[in-house]
């Protein structure tokens, strides 16, 4: 373990929405050394798009404009609301190198030492779709990789937000498939994946492989929720570790959408160790379907935002939704 005390992060986690990253996330915050943000950033790929508008941050007017910028975010927003830990001229003095992820890096290491902690990480599911971007601007980022069964993660949005179990399944293939092989080519070591099903029936197991990956000790405290993890699934409001959480597709999906979601999936389910019927070859959802469907799941989701936000709060998530993620499915509190 020498040369483990100098990481320092980042840790980003990574799944698509419904697979349990909120539940990682508040587990692996119990480690004394681990402090990851409570709220999805969305905005890294964003403005490392549009940096060059600011010019050379390290020019106090430049720092400021980007300041201004960045503080309008809602996971600004959110995360100082929870811990007020930094402002611009704090945010400035922590910097340690003038580049946009020196910067970024900054801010995140100011929230862990506001938590007494000395790695800093982040859970936004849809960096599982950018990690090489992710890599390329932090050399030292470690990804964990969480996966649901696609058949309970399609159902799961179903109960949640109403969305077409058959879109669900191909944007699961396409993202996790995608994710797995850029995974694979990240440096030996930089990524590890746990399944969902194995966090919750052994939470202790699970979380002791994380830590050998991350190349921290195992600390008792790690499978010990201190609040809610899920709001709006089956365990909503429970403070245990429901084991045995998964399987309700076998009765809650007919014979006819299970088939379907296997020939969609199966080759993934297969390569994860999830138990399928489907033998033949994968078989996409055809294009016209996959518009149709995107429609309805767009007014299933402005429904649901419109009810719990009302009209402008509603609209500027979807606006959001549109400008961040490329498999946004679900509210960002509800992942």
């Amino acid at each position: 373990m020498s040369g483990v005390d100098h990481f320092t992060g980042p840790i980003f986690l990574v799944g698509m929405p419904r697979s349990g990253t909120k539940l990682l996330r508040d587990l692996l915050n119990n480690h004394s050394r681990i402090a990851i943000t409570p709220n999805e950033s969305h905005f890294i790929p964003d403005f490392h798009k549009r940096i060059g508008e600011y010019g050379e941050l390290r020019d106090p007017e430049s720092f400021r404009r980007f300041y201004n910028d960045f503080r309008k975010t809602v996971f600004f927003e959110r995360v100082i609301r929870e811990s007020n830990f930094i402002d611009e001229q704090s945010w400035y003095k922590a910097v340690k190198e003038w580049t946009y992820s020196g910067v970024v890096e900054a801010f995140y290491l100011e929230y862990a030492r506001a938590k007494n902690k000395t790695i800093w990480g982040d859970k936004t599911p849809f960096y599982l779709a950018v990690m090489p971007q992710l890599k390329a601007l932090f050399p030292s980022a470690r990804f964990v990789h969480i996966v649901r069964d696609v058949r309970d993660y399609s159902l799961s949005l179903k109960k949640g937000w109403n969305k077409n179990i058959y879109r669900s399944s191909q944007r699961w293939h396409d993202v996790v498939r995608k994710g797995r092989l850029d995974g694979k080519n990240l440096p030996a070591g930089d990524f590890y994946e746990v399944c969902y099903e194995s966090l919750v029936d052994a939470p202790a197991e699970t979380l002791a492989g994380i830590c050998r990956f991350l190349q921290v000790p195992y600390e008792e405290s790690l499978a010990t929720l201190h609040r809610p993890a899920d709001k709006g699934g089956d365990v909503r409001n429970r403070l245990d570790i429901v084991q045995k959480n998964y399987g309700k597709w076998e009765t809650a999906l007919s014979k006819g959408q299970i088939a379907k979601i296997e020939r969609m999936c199966g080759d993934i389910l297969s390569d994860l160790g999830y138990k399928i019927s489907y033998a033949g070859a994968t078989k996409r959802l055809g294009a016209m379907e996959m518009e149709l469907y995107k429609i309805l799941d767009a007014l299933s989701l402005l429904r649901f935002e419109v009810r719990e936000n009302g009209i402008v709060g509603g609209m500027r998530n979807m606006v959001r939704t549109v400008r961040y993620s490329q498999f946004r499915d679900v509210p960002e509190e509800e992942r």
